[in-house]
């Protein structure tokens, strides 16, 4: 699905992320992030820097999901997905590049998780593509 540009504009404008995985027996867990980012039209980028209990899901369950606040408009959108793990490649090089950018080389991810977006939610009102 594209991700609309308001929404793209929404996620690029936030400073932290709340990202919800799930368990194979359904057991959710949240976490904060900094490196997500809109890859491309229809593609979210995270940086795995310190995934533990996240990085478990998603190799058992490989959906995600997130929100983020429109600042302006009060209204939050979730995002959600199937996720690829890359541990090497263009997409893996593209996440380190702009983590050791953005730390000054403090940190460097483990791995590059891209959110291939299947559904965009404002309350309970789906959102379709532009």
């Amino acid at each position: 699905m594209k991700i609309p540009n308001k929404i793209q504009k929404v996620v690029d404008d936030q400073e932290l992320y709340i990202i919800s995985t799930a368990s194979n027996e359904g057991m959710p867990n949240t976490v904060y992030v900094k490196f997500l980012k809109v890859y491309n039209d229809n593609k979210v980028l995270i940086a795995d820097n310190k995934f533990f209990k996240t990085k478990k899901n998603l190799e058992e369950n490989p959906k995600l999901a997130f929100v983020v606040l429109d600042k302006e408009t009060k209204k939050a959108y979730q995002l959600k997905g199937r996720v690829e793990i890359h541990k090497e490649g263009q997409i893996f090089e593209d996440a380190k590049k702009w983590v050791e950018d953005e730390t000054n080389s403090r940190l460097s991810p483990k791995s590059a998780v891209i959110l291939n977006v299947e559904e965009i939610y404002s309350g309970v009102d789906k959102i379709n593509e532009e």
